[in-house]
């Protein structure tokens, strides 16, 4: 997992979240994450809507919109989702798992 090493999430009540990039050419850079739709076919893909909330100066515009970023962008948020599922698949196994406790 790449989480506190590359970006550290945030969250704010239940519906906001997002990221910070914390390492590398864009770090500082905070993304909120409004929607993640997986496709409905059997590919992989993901449709993610998000937005910049903030950025360093040194950090322009052209740079969010840069191939180098998308590629940044896709890393962690496939960090994302892959914890997300992992600790679903955790939570599921210890519900599957409960056993009656002697009294």
């Amino acid at each position: 997992m790449l989480r506190n090493e590359l970006y550290r999430p945030w969250f704010v009540g239940e519906k906001s979240w997002g990221f910070e990039i914390i390492e590398g050419d864009f770090s500082g850079v905070v993304v909120q994450i409004e929607k993640i739709n997986f496709a409905s076919d059997e590919s992989s893909n993901m449709d993610v809507e998000y937005h910049v909330i903030n950025k360093p100066e040194l950090v322009n515009e052209e740079e969010i919109k840069s191939d180098l970023f998308k590629t940044l962008f896709e890393t962690i948020v496939n960090d994302i989702v892959k914890e997300a599922i992992e600790n679903l698949k955790d939570e599921q196994d210890r519900n599957d798992n409960i056993t009656k406790s002697d009294t």
